[in-house]
């Protein structure tokens, strides 16, 4: 799943990770990605880290505290540069990507980050 408020960008990553045979869910809210996981629970989230609505560490909170959703893991995705070493501590985000990214880039954080063994 793919969450972030700027269409454009979402559809641009929809289309890299489609090309790669992934399946990819959009939401443009922390809000919309909290009702949409609940009904098709996703193995991945890419997390814009700033958008109006619910904070994105709410919405973390939120999935690590349930236990049937617990194990999604998440991705930052941020236009903020040198945020990696700030988002490395915030439990339950296994990495931070900076927009703009490479193709591959993204390919690569997601081929990683979905081999990662959540506990």
């Amino acid at each position: 799943m793919v969450v972030d408020d700027e269409p454009s960008l979402r559809e641009t990553v929809r289309i890299i990770l489609e090309s790669e045979g992934y399946t990819i869910i959009e939401a443009d809210s922390a809000d919309e990605c909290w009702k949409l996981i609940r009904k098709n629970i996703p193995d991945l989230i890419l997390l814009d880290i700033k958008m109006p609505g619910m904070p994105p560490i709410e919405l973390i909170r939120r999935i690590k505290e349930n236990p049937e959703l617990r194990k999604i893991k998440i991705v930052y995705m941020t236009g903020i540069a040198g945020t990696k070493q700030f988002t490395k501590r915030i439990e339950g985000i296994i990495d931070t990507i900076e927009k703009p990214f490479k193709n591959e880039d993204l390919v690569n954080m997601v081929k990683e980050a979905l081999s990662y063994e959540v506990i």
